[in-house]
Formats: C-alpha cells, structure tokens, sequence
C-alpha cells in the first residue's frame, strides 16, 4: 500500500499543467488545402523527361511506404512503361535487401541505424544516400472522449516500458495519469505498431531508452488499424505518424524541452519543438559518379517536386521546405 501511495504521488507530480480541456480532433491539426498550395508554392516543379521504360522495387516502413503508394499512383500516368514494385513490412528487412541489390529503395521512418550505414560501406566503398521526403512526429492518440490533458515523456515512457527507465512508476489506471470520470478507474490499453515499423524503433529508443515493451501492449500490423482501434477504445492510447489522423481520435500534447505541452502540428514539427519530430527519409544506392537506377531516380524527383508534395500534403502529410527539397535533389543528382 505504501509503495503504491508513493508510485501515485510521483505519477500526480508529473502531471501537466494544461489549461485547454477542449482539444480539437486529430485531423483539425491537418492542413487545410490553401494551406498546402501556399506551403508547397516555393518548391521547384516537376519537369519529366520523354517517356521511358524501366522497373524499381521499394520496400520499407510502412508509414513512408504510405507515401510511396500515394506517389506511385500518379507517376503511373506519366510513364506506364515503368515497372513500380512495392512494398511496406518494414525498414528493419529492407535494409539488408539493399546491400544484396534486391530493392532499390527504402523508405524509413526513423534515422537510418549507423551500423546499417557502416555494413553498407564496408560493403561498397562509399556511402548511402538519402534524403528527407515529408515532416512527421509521432502523435498520441487517445479517443476523442478521453480527457487526458498532456503527459511527460517520462509518463509516456511509465505507459509503454517494461522498466520506466525515466522513473515514471507504472500506471495502471487512467486515474494514475491524472484523468477523473467514468474513465478514471479503467485500464489503460496499450497499442503499438510492431517491431517492423520505424516507428515502434524510434519510440523504444527515444522515449523508453531501449526498454522493452511492457506485455501487456497490443501490437497492430498497420498504421491506420492502430489509430482505428483507438478511436474505438474510450480507454486505448497509441502513438503513430500524423498522417493517419482521424475524427474519433485527439491528439495528447506532450512536454516539451521548455516546459510547454504542445501538439504536432505542422508549426511544431517544423520548428522541431514537438519532443517526437522525425523525418520521413528514402535510402538509396547511388554511386559516386552518379550512376544508379534511372527509374528510381526519376521517381525521387517527382516525389520532391511541388507536384508530388502536394499529393501527400493534400492526404495528410506535412511536406517538405524549399531547403530540403534542395538538398534532397543534390543528393539525387542527374544521370551521368
């Protein structure tokens, strides 16, 4: 009893003072359409070549795979000769097909590991590529009726970890984060992607420091069932890409370095003060002469163009800067 009086009072220390109890639904922090036209007006626009053939295989996290698919469908109209085959499942698998010359990109939603950089040069000589393909952070869900303020990361860490390395104790209860009402005395429902995900690394890196999860988290196979099964659990909480914002579900906002409990949204994610911003990148093979598959090159520049970041910003996603979408067509670079 003592032990558990003393885990409640550290639990109760730690909760947020937030003054707004009426957060909006998770998809109000999407931008709107007029927004994106004005976001994405800077970027330089896509200028495709005479039509050619060709095939390129891209396996990867699924989040960015998201993306991936979302492009595929409108590059297919400008050439229907190339051969798109593509794949989620997770970067985790794709990273070693990479290095056999299986897949020609590989879609990530979390810095790509330094010893998987240091396999690909050991192997070759020289370095993978990559670039930055769309803003991200990892949005709590919770449904849209759970009136959870904001949490810590060390809370968060307490929700998920097996351990609670950020000594959060381990709430049990939606009572033990703070929460009053009938949800008060219900158990929390953890959800997760799988390991497959980037997305499921990077939490268990960044905000459970490397702890395992706890047993009791329901592991989902996709983004999109994930957030479902929150919007349809008063008592679930998740964590997933923006993008996959729903109306059945909010968004709890998370402590920042300053102090402040802030939300993703774009402005956040862009400035990077959101505590879980993560860009979603491609790797990819390209020699230092330049050479690499035509095909897959092509389709890294549509997908930094103005055309193809209006395509993922219009679905949800936050594009890209004009600084980045520089970068990300230097590293591409032309064919030799």
């Amino acid at each position: 009893m003592i032990r558990s009086a003393i885990i409640c009072l550290v639990l109760f220390a730690l909760l947020p003072v937030y003054a707004d109890t009426n957060l909006p639904p998770a998809t109000e922090l999407l931008l709107e359409d007029k927004a994106v036209f004005t976001l994405t007006a800077g970027l330089q626009q896509y200028a495709n070549p005479p039509r050619f053939a060709g095939k390129f295989t891209s396996i990867g996290s699924g989040g960015t795979t998201t993306l991936v698919n979302q492009w595929a469908a409108e590059f297919a109209t400008l050439y229907p000769e190339v051969e798109m085959d593509i794949h989620g499942g997770g970067s985790v698998d794709a990273l070693p097909a990479l290095l056999e010359g299986k897949v020609d990109l590989v879609p990530m939603s979390r810095p790509l590991p330094a010893e998987e950089a240091a396999r690909f040069k050991q192997k070759f000589g020289y370095e993978p590529s990559q670039i930055v393909v769309a803003q991200d952070a990892i949005g709590v869900y919770v449904n849209k009726n759970n009136p959870l303020k904001g949490l810590t990361l060390t809370q968060l860490d307490a929700i998920y970890s097996r351990e609670s390395k950020r000594g959060g104790g381990r709430p049990e209860f939606w009572s033990d984060l703070g929460v009053t009402g009938p949800l008060a005395e219900k158990l929390i429902n953890r959800v997760s992607l799988n390991r497959a995900y980037g997305s499921h690394l990077f939490f268990q890196d960044y905000v459970m420091q490397g702890s395992d999860y706890r047993f009791d988290v329901r592991f989902e196979i996709v983004p999109s069932s994930l957030v479902q099964a929150v919007g349809a659990d008063d008592a679930g909480i998740g964590f997933a890409g923006v993008m996959f914002a729903t109306a059945r579900t909010r968004f709890v906002p998370l402590q920042a370095d300053d102090g402040r409990y802030l939300l993703p949204s774009y402005e956040n994610t862009l400035n990077g003060r959101y505590p879980l911003v993560r860009p979603l990148r491609i790797v990819f093979n390209r020699k230092p002469d330049g050479t690499m598959n035509p095909a897959a090159r092509e389709f890294l520049r549509f997908a930094v163009s103005r055309r193809g970041q209006r395509i993922i910003a219009l679905a949800g996603s936050y594009p890209i800067t004009v600084e980045q979408q520089q970068a990300a067509l230097r590293v591409i670079g032309d064919a030799p």
